[in-house]
């Protein structure tokens, strides 16, 4: 009897190893950053982050009142990120990391904004923020259309529910390569794989309007309403 309970003590303990073994397998996967033969993305992992946090003001036409609260911002995300130093792919410095580049980019430092979204971006491997932020960054503020397109499509692929991840690549196809295809195609792709979202029919409807393709939007408008009644207030827009 004593026996079979040792034994039995010794199969909960091997199976509690085991358990701990993949859960471990999968957290370091899942938060560590994804190595490619590709020259730039090697440069992007020797990115040391720590050096990255400073509050370098370049943008001399915030007020001063926006320089207060951005340093109120940094200063935060700073102390959350000093606490959690032992391990900076923590989630609990998720945000923190975030904040300290989007204050960054508003004060006008947008080196230090770019390296850092860019080491996040792979970093924290699942998430399509960064990357967004980056398309964002090369589309409006250093112009990169090449680059910008390839941020957004990485956040596209790791994020397909965001419609402002799809109105910036749309945005970037529309003004930046001056491709409307492919803008349209953006939009299209944004409303088949969020069927019920209604900003992309209204943005579809409003850019084949621009384009002197009432045809389309009619059929588009006709085909959406099908399946959402309630939203026949679209019809007022092709008027």
């Amino acid at each position: 009897m004593q026996r079979k309970i040792i034994l039995i003590i010794l199969i909960i303990l091997i199976i509690i190893a085991i358990a701990i073994g993949v859960w471990f397998y999968f957290y370091k996967n899942n938060n560590t950053p994804k190595i490619n033969n590709n020259n730039q993305d090697q440069e992007i992992l020797k990115i040391n982050p720590s050096e990255l946090i400073v509050f370098e003001i370049k943008n001399d036409q915030i007020s001063e009142s926006q320089k207060e609260k951005a340093f109120d911002r940094f200063t935060t995300a700073k102390n959350i990120i000093s606490e959690n130093k032992e391990d900076y792919l923590s989630n609990n410095n998720y945000y923190a990391w975030l904040e300290i580049a989007s204050v960054q980019k508003l004060i006008g430092d947008y080196d230090r904004a770019e390296q850092l979204w860019k080491w996040f971006t792979f970093a924290y491997s699942y998430n399509g923020i960064s990357p967004s932020n980056l398309g964002d960054l090369y589309k409006s503020f250093i112009i990169n259309k090449q680059e910008s397109e390839k941020y957004y499509l990485i956040a596209l692929e790791r994020d397909k529910k965001d419609f402002q991840i799809y109105y910036g690549l749309y945005e970037l196809y529309r003004y930046r390569f001056e491709d409307p295809e492919k803008a349209l195609q953006t939009l299209y792709d944004g409303l088949e794989n969020n069927p019920d979202n209604q900003n992309f029919i209204s943005e579809l409807i409003s850019y084949l309007l621009f384009l002197d393709r009432k045809d389309q939007a009619e059929k588009l408008v006709d085909e959406f309403i099908k399946n959402h009644p309630d939203a026949f207030g679209l019809r007022e827009m092709l008027k």
